[in-house]
């Protein structure tokens, strides 16, 4: 009996050694998993600041950088009006002709480096961009006034461009020049269908305003394009090689590739977009965002012309001036999904049908 009871207190003590035991083995991994997660914690929080830290000391350095270029631009502007009367107008020239350059280096500085600015960074740099580029405009305009003419949807003869040495003429003065050269105003046009070929539109600057109802195809490498007041208009563009400009444009359907696009004031407008750096919108409602898909025949070259990537699109990378929220999506855009990729062919067609049709009402 004794022998029993013994043999029953032995058992007894062994369970409640293992119970001890595992109760310690699993208190001990408890602690272990806990130590793990707070390693694991400390350690990004510790990757996170390295990379606060950086990315600081990149936005200290742009800014530090983009004032002084920008200054730099102003007090050139400003000395040559004071010594204009001393210049001759080739000296104004290739003056002018160097800010273009520095204006046009600053945006290509301020675009590369949108990725780590905040949107309020951004508009404020892109203000100050902008004033250089309005201020070296007027100033040029004023001491080296030039003839201004335009273009209507009956075709023009473009003027003999002046022949020049080229060992008379460095880097900038040869920029200067063909920037001189031609550029196209299209402008107060209606149900029309304007048609520009590459050797029309390839390194220019095109200036588009107060269409309604028309189709306007740039075929090639345009340097830069600005449209202003467009209502139910199509607009297809090649690859431009600067930036895209438009604002107060309705009811409208662009497919545009660039480095930079701004929309302003701009109300039930659909984008087909291909844009290498990013995309900003201000004052806008109802905007539609789609991958860019025009196409024709020179298209491959005109991307290699213009210097953009094909292989990098951030369309859906877009900042939105009245809506700084990093959390929240803007109301004010949207990507266009499940939605069938347009026929332009089929819209040319439809486009020159229509006017057909109404010739003969």
């Amino acid at each position: 009996m004794e022998n029993s009871k013994l043999s029953e207190d032995t058992v007894d003590v062994g369970i409640r050694q293992d119970a001890g035991v595992r109760k310690d083995h699993l208190l001990l991994e408890k602690l272990n998993k806990r130590n793990k997660e707070r390693q694991n914690y400390l350690d990004v929080k510790l990757e996170q600041r390295s990379k606060e830290c950086a990315q600081d000391e990149g936005v200290d350095y742009f800014a530090q950088s983009f004032r002084q270029r920008a200054f730099d631009i102003e007090q050139r502007i400003k000395n040559i009006q004071l010594n204009s009367g001393d210049a001759p107008p080739p000296d104004l020239s290739k003056h002018f002709a160097n800010i273009t350059l520095e204006i046009q280096e600053l945006q290509r500085y301020l675009t590369a480096s949108t990725m780590f600015l905040t949107d309020f960074k951004i508009k404020s740099c892109q203000n100050i961009v902008n004033t250089l580029t309005s201020s070296s405009e007027e100033v040029r305009h004023r001491l080296m006034p030039k003839k201004k003419f335009g273009f209507s949807s009956k075709k023009v003869t473009q003027k003999p461009k002046l022949v020049v040495a080229a060992d008379k003429l460095d880097a900038a003065e040869r920029t200067q020049a063909k920037m001189d050269a031609f550029s196209w105003t299209i402008s107060n046009q209606s149900n029309a269908h304007i048609v520009l070929s590459g050797e029309e539109v390839n390194g220019q600057d095109i200036t588009i305003s107060n269409l309604r109802n028309c189709l306007v195809e740039l075929q090639g490498h345009a340097g830069s394009v600005q449209v202003t007041k467009a209502s139910n208009c199509t607009f297809l563009c090649g690859p431009v090689s600067r930036s895209f400009f438009a604002e107060h444009l309705e009811l409208c359907t662009v497919a545009i590739a660039c480095q930079q696009l701004r929309l302003h004031s701009s109300l039930q407008t659909r984008i087909y977009l291909h844009v290498t750096c990013r995309a900003i919108i201000e004052d806008c409602r109802q905007i539609e965002i789609a991958e860019y898909n025009y196409d024709y025949g020179e298209l491959e070259a005109d991307y290699a012309r213009a210097g953009l990537d094909k292989a990098q699109n951030n369309y859906t990378d877009v900042a939105d001036f009245n809506w700084l929220s990093p959390d929240v999506h803007s109301p004010n855009w949207t990507l266009l999904k499940d939605h069938a990729a347009p026929n332009w062919s089929a819209v040319r067609r439809d486009f020159d049908s229509g006017k057909q049709a109404a010739a003969l009402i």
